[in-house]
């Protein structure tokens, strides 16, 4: 896994730069991305809406496992229009991680608390997950516009396939995990420890 992951670096090391840069973006509250993270902001809450009223530890896991695996399974084959989509899809959801901490922020929210017991816990599996999907986006993109010498397009695409469907598998894996503690763990440290601390 170690030389997979190191042999592709130059891939990793891009998404996260663009996903860092979005996140500050979204912190600055950019003018031209506000209406756009705003509308995001709200299909997330009546997501999160419609995974909490049934009150189903289990369907709440499900509803936010599917939709973390639907997103980055996107991002993944998108990225085969020259890995475009995917560092768009990258640089959009860090841009609206950064604008929901600003609102809290504004709002009196530490963002100490929130991103140790809101973000980290399930943060550590989901977010590796969303940017190895488009790290191997990007590479699907760009594997097959320019081959390797020696090379046709059909090899290349074939061979950089095989290396995204891993990733793909890699990523799911992890977005269950990250959906059993983001649905369980994470709303009791909130709780406990951000909005309602004792």
């Amino acid at each position: 896994m170690g030389g997979w992951i190191w042999n592709n670096r130059r891939y990793l090391w891009l998404v996260l730069i663009v996903f860092v840069v979005g996140i500050a973006a979204g912190f600055a509250e950019a003018e031209p991305l506000k209406a756009v993270l705003a509308s995001q902001l709200s299909q997330l809450q009546e997501l999160a809406k419609q995974a909490w009223t049934r009150g189903s530890p289990v369907y709440t896991i499900a509803v936010i496992f599917w939709n973390n695996v639907k997103a980055v399974l996107m991002i993944l084959a998108t990225g085969i229009i020259a890995g475009i989509p995917a560092i768009l899809g990258v640089f959009g959801n860090g841009a609206l991680i950064g604008f929901v901490l600003a609102a809290l922020a504004e709002q009196g929210v530490p963002l100490g608390s929130l991103l140790v017991f809101g973000i980290l816990p399930h943060g550590i599996f989901e977010i590796p997950a969303f940017l190895l999907a488009a790290a191997f986006g990007v590479k699907l993109g760009w594997g097959w516009w320019r081959p390797q010498p020696g090379q046709t397009r059909g090899e290349a695409f074939r061979r950089v396939f095989g290396e995204a469907a891993r990733a793909a598998g890699v990523s799911v894996v992890l977005l269950a995990v990250a959906a059993l503690i983001e649905g369980t763990v994470t709303p009791y440290l909130l709780s406990r420890f951000v909005f309602h601390p004792q």
